[in-house]
């Protein structure tokens, strides 16, 4: 009798301990030496298809996630062969609507004396939501949010990583060019399709756990191991290939290209290099061959100092302007009927302290993808308008002078209250000085662009299209730019002496002009013969070095 109420608490007691366990948010198990677990917390367990008591580990292995069954495995013959009192493992299993859950496992092992395993009990935890915390602090830390790329900080961490290793690999920077401008122009949905687009080719090319968004405009390809030049070569001469093909699948341009640099670890010759200058390496090899209009180049130290002045360069144009480095030539525009100087070109010069003269070829391209050609363009603004004032005090009239506006410039949307107040401000006027725009494609089909040359038109600046015939114009310009002066760039001149055809397309052009009061400028005349030439076309101004070189503002005010 007495056993028998022992027996019923003993019951009682079981059944109050599974209803504790019940009650709780884990799940408690416990498994024998020939593998066969019982699963209590039917509230949590039910959710998987298993059953709760005489359950092999099979069958909890089969609903594992794939990729985390070996590891699973390993753990436990780890734990059980090691003699590992407690292990602590995670892992995903499949619930019975197909989706996963993050499982946090503790198993504890109860041996006798000589070590046999006697049973193993634990604890599950689902911490899918803890995951789901982690993985968007993860995204938010180390992957771009546009691309989902790993992004700079996790660039940094792996390099960091190889270089502590002293491993070999290859660090490629692959660089949008003008991407800033044609989101400045077409808006920023078209420069993240470009951007898109460009993570894609990566992607497919080199593995998405390989390519890294380190900048608006510039992803890195980090590829472990030793590579040949032309291997890599290959590698990334094909992705150029289909980007290409695929950017001009939606975009009918040649604007927009990509530049590779690279720059390889190699072993025992990176013992003191660090992350940050191994990345801006790459990234100057890369701006550097875009330079010379290479599309692929390698860092070597025969070019060290070639991307030292181009660090210069990127770095230095702000403080030149402080101090007062740059300076204007003044190339004459001659009347084609009369030879009499009627305007100026204004020509900016960097007379450096470091490295002497260095051409605009160098610097503007660097200033434009920078952002300093904003503050140097109203730099060059300022200089005219003092050669204009000093032209003035001596010959008692202003000469006009023409000043070159980049796109850049121009998508301000300051720009032209800020070129009047300038102008004002050295009481000159509109009319005494004529704006230059190259960038015709990207212009003519952006309707703030077209806006802003409006006011300026408006306000009586004269609005010059340069270059013409040089291959950044169409015939769309005539009816979407509000231009009243056209210059023909020097390649069409000189093919004027060659083909008949060009001789007839010019006159052609000069009659259009005519009609709608657009003034024709020759620009790049070298010898009598194509003054001649254009004269009969009928420009009405002419320009180049066989009429006068550029001058300083002093020497022509003397003139």
């Amino acid at each position: 009798m007495k056993s028998d109420i022992i027996d019923n608490k003993v019951v009682n007691n079981q059944h109050r301990l599974l209803e504790i366990f019940d009650a709780g948010s884990e799940g408690l198990w416990e498994m024998t030496p020939d593998n066969m677990v019982n699963f209590y917390n039917t509230h949590f367990y039910e959710n998987f298809d298993v059953s709760l008591h005489g359950s092999p580990l099979d069958e909890w292995i089969a609903i594992m996630h794939p990729e985390d069954k070996n590891q699973f495995i390993q753990n436990i013959n780890t734990q059980v062969t090691e003699k590992i009192t407690r292990f602590l493992s995670q892992y995903r299993v499949r619930d019975r609507q197909g989706d996963y859950h993050w499982i946090e496992a503790v198993g504890v092992i109860h041996a006798d004396e000589h070590g046999n395993i006697i049973y193993m009990v634990g604890a599950h935890k689902d911490i899918t939501e803890k995951k789901h915390y982690e993985d968007k602090l993860y995204q938010l830390a180390y992957c771009d949010s546009l691309t989902g790329l790993n992004n700079r900080r996790k660039l940094v961490e792996t390099l960091t990583t190889l270089l502590e290793a002293h491993s070999q690999a290859a660090v490629m920077t692959f660089g949008l060019n003008k991407i800033n401008q044609i989101m400045d122009v077409f808006g920023y949905q078209a420069g993240n399709r470009i951007i898109l687009l460009c993570a894609e080719c990566l992607k497919e090319a080199f593995g998405s756990e390989n390519v890294y968004r380190t900048q608006s405009d510039e992803f890195v390809v980090l590829q472990k191991g030793t590579y040949s030049e032309d291997v890599l070569k290959q590698q990334i001469g094909a992705v150029l290939t289909d980007f290409e093909q695929r950017f001009r699948s939606f975009h009918q341009s040649r604007i927009q290209a990509l530049n590779v640099g690279v720059y390889l670890l190699m072993e025992n010759k990176h013992l003191n290099e660090n992350v940050e200058s191994l990345l801006y390496k790459s990234t100057l090899i890369m701006r550097h061959g875009s330079e010379k209009d290479a599309c692929i180049s390698f860092y070597a130290d025969d070019e060290k100092d070639a991307i030292e002045r181009h660090l210069f360069l990127e770095t230095g144009i702000k403080k030149a302007i402080t101090d007062n480095e740059f300076y204007l030539l003044f190339q004459p525009i001659v009347c084609a009927s009369t030879g009499n100087i009627v305007s100026v070109e204004s020509l900016i010069r960097w007379n450096s302290v470091r490295y002497g003269e260095i051409m605009p070829t160098e610097f503007i391209s660097i200033a434009e993808e920078n952002g300093d050609i904003v503050e140097l363009g109203y730099h060059v603004l300022v200089l005219a308008c003092e050669f204009l004032n000093q032209y003035r005090e001596v010959h008692s009239s202003v000469i006009k002078a023409s000043v070159n506006v980049s796109v850049v410039q121009l998508m301000q949307p300051d720009f032209v209250a800020h070129f009047l107040a300038i102008v004002r401000h050295y009481q000159l006027q509109p009319e005494n000085l004529t704006i230059e725009m190259t960038e015709s494609v990207i212009l003519e089909s952006n309707p703030f662009a077209v806006q802003q040359l409006l006011a300026l038109n408006q306000a009586g600046f004269t609005i010059s299209l340069d270059d013409f015939g040089s291959g950044y114009t169409s015939f769309n310009t005539f009816f979407s730019i509000p231009f009243t002066q056209l210059k023909l760039d020097k390649t069409i001149i000189k093919k004027m002496a060659e083909n008949p055809s060009v001789r007839t397309y010019v006159k052609f052009l000069v009659n259009m002009c005519n009609e709608k009061e657009v003034t024709v400028v020759a620009e790049g005349i070298e010898d009598m013969a194509q003054a001649e030439l254009v004269k009969k076309a009928g420009v009405d101004l002419m320009q180049g070095f066989y009429f006068y070189k550029p001058k300083s503002g002093k020497t022509l005010i003397e003139l």
